[in-house]
C-alpha cells in the first residue's frame, strides 16, 4: 500500500492545468475556487445574481445557457457534483411580471437549445437537474447531488462546462433573463489526452 500526503499549500499546484473561468455574465458574477491534488481536481463556483439570457421558444417553452468554464483538452471523468441554489430573480418580461416561472436548472457540456422545459443528454451530463417554481418573481431551490458520470471525450475539442436552464411553455411569455444565486461544486479527474 502506498500513502501519499499533501499539505494545504499543495492544493493549488497545477490548478491552471484544469482550464480557465469563462467570461463574466452580462450582470452579476461567477467566481471559482480551482484546486488540483495529484490527478484529482475540484471546481467550486459561486453565483451572485449571475444572469442567464432566456430565449422563448413559443409553444414549446424556453431555454438559456451560461458558459462558466473552459476545460483544457483531455478526457474528463466527473466523480461527483453538488449544486445548491439560494435565490432566483426573473426579468420582468419572463412571465409578464406574474413571477411564476416553472423551470429546471443543471450543468452540461452543450448549451440548452430545445426550449422544452426539460434538460437531457449533453445538456445535463455534469449532474442532475433541479426543478424550481418561482413565486412573485423569486424562488429558492435545494441541493442536488450526482455521483460518477460517463467520461467526456475532450481530446479533439476541449469540454465546456455550461449552466443550463429550461422553462415550461405554460409559464414563459417572452425573451428575458433569470438571475441565479448559489453554488456548484464539481470533483473529477483527467484520463489523458491523445
Amino acid at each position: 500500500m502506498t500513502t501519499v500526503s499533501t499539505s494545504a499549500s499543495d492544493n493549488n499546484i497545477n490548478a491552471s492545468d484544469i482550464g480557465v473561468l469563462s467570461a463574466q455574465p452580462a450582470s452579476g458574477s461567477v467566481s471559482a475556487v480551482i484546486k488540483r491534488i495529484g490527478e484529482i481536481w475540484s471546481l467550486k463556483f459561486t453565483f451572485a445574481a449571475a444572469r442567464i439570457p432566456v430565449t422563448d421558444a413559443a409553444a414549446s417553452g424556453s431555454s438559456g445557457s451560461l458558459k462558466i468554464f473552459d476545460f483544457n483538452e483531455g478526457v474528463i471523468q466527473l466523480l461527483g457534483s453538488r449544486h445548491d441554489w439560494t435565490a432566483f430573480a426573473e426579468g420582468s418580461a419572463l412571465t409578464t411580471a406574474a413571477g411564476d416561472a416553472a423551470f429546471v436548472i443543471a450543468f452540461g457540456s452543450v448549451a440548452a437549445d430545445a426550449g422544452d422545459g426539460a434538460l437531457t443528454g449533453t445538456e445535463v451530463n455534469f449532474g442532475a437537474t433541479r426543478a424550481v417554481t418561482n413565486s412573485g418573481g423569486t424562488g429558492t431551490g435545494a441541493t442536488t447531488m450526482t455521483s460518477i458520470q460517463t467520461p467526456l471525450d475532450g481530446t479533439a475539442t476541449a469540454v465546456d462546462l455550461i449552466m443550463n436552464w429550461s422553462g415550461s411553455a405554460a409559464t414563459i411569455d417572452a425573451n428575458s433573463y433569470i438571475d441565479v444565486t448559489g453554488t456548484a461544486h464539481f470533483v473529477g479527474t483527467f484520463l489523458g489526452d491523445d
